[in-house]
């Protein structure tokens, strides 16, 4: 008897043990998510940029920077859908979605082909934050969420639906940060409960008052809601989630999800960045963003989790910075690229990104594959040993060779396809070319597009008209060829159709 007892206490013991070895041998991982930050923001991208950057040069300086990666849409929503799903958006263009869009006020067309991808209207759908619960990890989200989140509490004060509902231990945030309800969510409940109501109030001094600048939309707010403030309120909870990992008991690596809700407006800026960019008041809050990232690397240095911490860095889509910003700073936002948020030329959805992990990942290095953020979920999948099944990530990719510095023989992805909510559109990449549909034309619903081959288009604007462009010798898409290649354009149509139909990369 106590011969058994002996052994099955020395056998607990040493599960124990490998638990924990276990444990300590998965990396935490941190993705650091800015909003409309652009690929020319970061002078380790861009040097001639008019904004000093110094905690996200530094990112890449210890890390590797990749000069092609792409978020999944070039706005907010889908994006951070992407990222989190490892889903292109336009997935679930289907029934059952299009019924769920009808709730909303959207226009006739985007009720019926376009409807907004978020996690809320796929409940049970695998993403990074219950991948790594999976694992055993702990897992936090801090900032803008956009995937779904109650605006009203129930009677017993809590909210029905918030990032804990979707594998997240922790949170602490709002939605958004110029949308109503203003008021901090901590887990599931308001920490003040907006019932005061703020007016709209525009942007000053800037291009476009409704979409720059210190601007919002009318709505409920906590009393005493303040923007200019918030994101020091945030990054302190995410600095306070991390001390507590490193005092956990039981070790357990951790996922944390900092989505900072900046330099999206309303830009408010902290007193001690205005006036210190070449780049106006946009400028301005991207130094306070870049602060911000080194504040919560500063943290992790100084709880000792640097060392065993993998961290991300990326931006959204594409920056609000319009052809009048450049002429007037000089400064290039999206970098060479043509466009801003919401095109589907490549400055709409070209992202600055960086990986990081001492001692794993090769100090300022630089690779120019094409990733896009879907790829996470593969990547960590393969990183911690777990396979995917097959209703996951049908649009990721394991970049992990990349990440070693490995040189793929083949590329791990030969090209993606991106939505535009804005103008009802779609744009396919193969290789060097990219081919973008005329606004307001094609149709998509349950993997089929309508009509389905190229047709002629009558309007003068470039997006009422098909454009195709070879990315190799014109990568700032300025000259369109698609009267002078017909065989490529209808090459890239039927792959378009294909992946449609496939419902899945390849």
């Amino acid at each position: 008897m106590k011969t058994s007892l002996f052994i099955l206490i020395t056998s607990l013991c040493l599960l124990w043990t490998a638990s924990i070895a276990d444990a300590a041998s998965k990396p935490n991982i941190l993705i650091i998510l800015v909003d409309d930050m652009g690929w020319g923001d970061p002078q380790c991208f861009n040097p001639q940029s008019k904004i000093a950057t110094p905690n996200i040069d530094k990112l890449a300086a210890e890390g590797m920077k990749f000069t092609n990666a792409h978020a999944g849409a070039s706005i907010c929503v889908p994006s951070r859908y992407s990222l989190l799903s490892g889903r292109m958006p336009y997935r679930n263009w289907n029934a059952t979605s299009v019924k769920q869009t009808r709730k909303t006020d959207l226009s006739a067309l985007e009720k019926k082909h376009f409807p907004q991808p978020q996690l809320q209207h796929e409940p049970g759908r695998l993403n990074l934050a219950t991948l790594m619960k999976h694992q055993g990890y702990t897992t936090g989200c801090v900032g803008k969420w956009h995937q779904g989140m109650s605006t009203k509490a129930e009677t017993d004060g809590t909210l029905k639906m918030t990032p804990v509902d979707f594998g997240f231990d922790y949170y602490f945030g709002f939605d958004a940060p110029e949308q109503a309800p203003y008021a901090f969510i901590e887990n599931k409940r308001f920490i003040v409960a907006p019932t005061e109501t703020i007016t709209d109030h525009p942007g000053e001094g800037v291009t476009n008052p409704e979409t720059q600048g210190a601007h919002w939309r009318k709505g409920l707010a906590a009393p005493g809601w303040k923007f200019e403030g918030y994101l020091s309120t945030i990054a302190g909870k995410a600095d306070a989630w991390l001390t507590k990992q490193s005092t956990n008991a039981d070790k357990a690596p951790f996922f944390l999800y900092y989505a900072i809700p900046a330099p999206h407006a309303p830009w408010a800026t902290a007193n001690e960045f205005k006036g210190k960019s070449g780049a106006g008041q946009y400028g301005d809050y991207v130094m306070n963003v870049d602060a911000m990232i080194g504040q919560v690397m500063t943290t992790l240095d100084k709880l000792k989790l640097r060392d065993n911490t993998l961290v991300f860095f990326s931006s959204d889509n594409g920056p609000v910075w319009y052809a009048q910003d450049i002429e007037k700073f000089g400064h290039r936002a999206a970098g060479p690229w043509n466009g801003m948020k919401g095109a589907l030329t490549d400055a709409g959805h070209r992202m600055p990104f960086i990986a990081s992990w001492p001692g794993k990942i090769q100090a300022a290095s630089s690779c120019g594959e094409l990733i896009c953020f879907t790829d996470m979920m593969a990547t960590f999948a393969s990183l911690l040993g777990e396979k995917l099944p097959a209703d996951a990530g049908e649009d990721s990719f394991d970049i992990s060779p990349l990440l070693r510095g490995e040189k793929p023989t083949q590329p791990i992805r030969t090209g993606m396809v991106h939505v535009n909510y804005g103008s009802y559109t779609l744009a396919i990449r193969a290789g060097d070319w990219k081919l973008i549909l005329p606004s307001g034309v094609y149709a998509v619903q349950d993997g089929t597009i309508t009509p389905d081959h190229i047709i002629e288009t009558q309007g003068k604007s470039p997006n009422d008209k098909f454009q195709l462009y070879n990315l190799r010798t014109d990568p700032g898409e300025v000259t369109n060829v698609f009267a002078q290649e017909p065989d490529k354009a209808k090459e890239l149509f039927a792959s378009l159709k294909a992946d449609l139909a496939r419902g899945r990369s390849h």
